[in-house]
């Protein structure tokens, strides 16, 4: 095994670890891509978007309806006839009490690192990443 694939290795272990640190100190509110739909709406749709925008599918519908019948979502069509989805009070408390814990899970994952090598480790990820869409 080569020092690159013995690197790569090492980041894919270290994700997966990271990403069972975020699941075990988050809220278990979502199920089946949900969260997902709810973080979508939060982060880039500022609470709403059109589900044109968010991929016209039947499993994406089928996600919005699950996530309404929890609370999470809302739909509603404009007066052009556009259907879109938004989030509700509580779908935003879930999703904010969310990112909250990944946050936290984040900083626990990072704790025994000093802030120059949370920052070396930020700016190499930020390579790897860069020459990966590149390829």
């Amino acid at each position: 095994m080569t020092e690159s694939t013995q690197v790569l290795h090492q980041l894919k272990v270290a994700t997966n670890y990271s990403k069972l640190a975020m699941h075990k100190c988050g809220p278990r509110s979502f199920k089946s891509g949900q969260g997902a739909m709810v973080k979508v709406l939060y982060k880039f749709g500022d609470g709403k978007l059109s589900l044109k925008k968010l991929e016209d599918g039947h499993e994406v519908i089928r996600v919005a309806e699950k996530a309404q019948e929890n609370g999470y979502v809302r739909f509603a069509t404009s007066k052009k006839g556009k259907l879109s989805v938004a989030l509700t009070d509580k779908g935003t408390m879930v999703v904010e009490k969310r990112l909250a814990a990944e946050d936290r899970a984040a900083d626990e994952v990072l704790e025994g690192l000093t802030d120059k090598e949370r920052e070396c480790l930020l700016k190499l990820t930020g390579k790897v990443i860069e020459n990966c869409k590149a390829m």
